[in-house]
Parts: C-alpha cells; structure tokens; sequence
C-alpha cells in the first residue's frame, strides 16, 4: 500500500476514535472525521465507504493485530491466553471503543472465527467444545471490556475452567 495511502487511513482513524471516545457512532458525522484528520471528503469516501465501513475496518485490523500476536507468542509459550489477554488489557482503550461502537456484533464474530480457526478440528465432539470454549472466551472479553466493574481477574479465571474440557490439543495450548 502506498505510504500517503496509509498516512491518510491512519489521519482518518485517528480522528474517528477520537471522536468515538466522546459520542456514540450515531452522532459522529463523516464531516467531523474529516475535518479532525484534515482531508477533504472526497478523500474519505476514496478510502471507506461510510463511517460504519471504517469502523469495520477498524475491527478487521484490530482482530488481525490480535492474531498476528497470537501466531508470535503460539510458538514461544504454553501460555497464550494469558499473553492475548495482557494485549487486549494493554490496547484496552481501543478494544473497549470497538465493542462499544459495534452495534452489529462484527468484533465478536471475527474473533470467534478466528478462535475457531485456530482450533480447526475434524472430530465433531471436539469442534462443539471448540465452540462452547471460543464463545465462552469472547463473552467474558465482551464483558471486561463493556463493563467498568470487571476486574482483569476474571479474564485470567477463564484458563482453569478451560483446563477442565477435554480439548483439541491446539486450543489446550492456549
């Protein structure tokens, strides 16, 4: 991609998380983005289609980032879901503007694919399992990060209840 190409996307999610931190999606305006990220409209829908298309967007590469970590650490840890949830803790903010501006649930969808990806199996007892387990892990991120209360405690009591399951051996992994 080429370099002004990425420094125009980046100017305008820039601007569209600034402007998600202080109003719901709803009220944020494409005219706002653009003017916070200094480009003119036309420059906008050059790259996105609307402001739900960027957000989309948003999410794809936020889940992409949290997968290419995931493949990083799979191979230097038995840890793992320990590791991917100090990322998630440490890139909290925007994971937290995420799930709250995704009305349409695109965040939990794409990371349950990607949990069910990674747990690939042809064993149909071990596939529900993996389904049971990847739902159980993103309701719980779903609820740290939509709730204030939630301590990261209850992220990391996740992996004993997942010891407990008979699991395919990439997800026991986690």
């Amino acid at each position: 991609m080429d370099r002004r190409v990425r420094k125009t996307q980046t100017a305008i999610q820039t601007a569209f998380f600034q402007l998600l931190k202080k109003q719901d999606i709803e009220r944020v305006k494409v005219s706002e983005i653009c003017e916070l990220a200094d480009i003119n409209r036309g420059t906008f829908y050059l790259n996105y289609l609307d402001k739900y298309d960027l957000l989309e967007k948003m999410i794809q590469q936020s889940i992409q980032e949290l997968v290419t970590y995931c493949q990083t650490e799979a191979a230097e840890t038995d840890n793992l879901l320990i590791k991917t949830f100090q990322f998630i803790v440490e890139n909290q903010e925007t994971y937290r503007m995420l799930i709250a501006s995704d009305k349409q649930g695109l965040f939990t969808d794409y990371l349950k694919q990607h949990i069910l990806t990674f747990t690939a199996t042809n064993d149909q007892a071990q596939t529900t399992e993996a389904i049971f387990i990847a739902n159980g892990i993103v309701g719980v991120l779903n609820h740290y990060l939509s709730s204030r209360e939630a301590s990261i405690e209850s992220l990391y009591e996740i992996k004993p209840i997942i010891e407990r399951f008979q699991l395919p051996s990439n997800l026991a992994k986690y």
